[in-house]
């Protein structure tokens, strides 16, 4: 089961990578959202609950956040909120202090997601991504390791890809 888990690491792999090249943020969170479904199946078959259980409430902030049009769910609640489901869900799968790493990262991702825009949340996943690639070191995921790492330097890529003179800042939210 565990080599299944790594080949799923692997297909997210290739999923997030496209996902950071997108300019816009519907597009963007589609794409994150199958991603993370498949490293959620992926830490369920390594046996790394942590990252099992805070992946779940990463499908759920991604679907919410794909619906940010309606009213009650713009602004700072929703962020906050998902955030402290991820501190609740956390005292569940507790595995040591290493799930530290993966919870505060999706933690921080989630508020990012929530109030930065798509270049800012780019440079948010600088940080966040080395938390996840460090937890995945801990719970033995190569594929995982490997996912952040690329993902650090894609989100890098779309930084200078999408940066331009004066219009880094009007992206929309992602």
């Amino acid at each position: 089961m565990e080599i299944i888990g790594h080949i799923l690491g692997f297909i997210a792999l290739f999923l997030f990578i496209w996902s950071y090249q997108l300019r816009e943020p519907r597009p963007l969170l589609l794409v994150q959202t199958a991603a993370t479904a498949l490293l959620c199946l992926q830490y369920f078959l390594i046996g790394a609950y942590s990252g099992f259980a805070l992946n779940i409430v990463c499908i759920v902030r991604n679907i919410l956040y794909y619906h940010r049009d309606k009213k009650w769910l713009s602004g700072w609640v929703p962020p906050v909120l998902l955030a402290t489901a991820m501190a609740g869900v956390s005292l569940f799968s507790w595995e040591g202090y290493h799930s530290l790493l993966i919870i505060l990262g999706l933690m921080i991702n989630t508020v990012c997601m929530g109030v930065c825009n798509t270049q800012n949340l780019r440079k948010s996943v600088l940080l966040t991504c080395s938390m996840l690639a460090a937890y995945n070191v801990f719970v033995g995921s190569v594929s995982g390791f490997i996912n952040e790492s690329l993902s650090v330097a894609s989100a890098v890529i779309g930084l200078i890809r999408f940066t331009r003179k004066g219009s880094a800042g009007k992206e929309e939210p992602a």
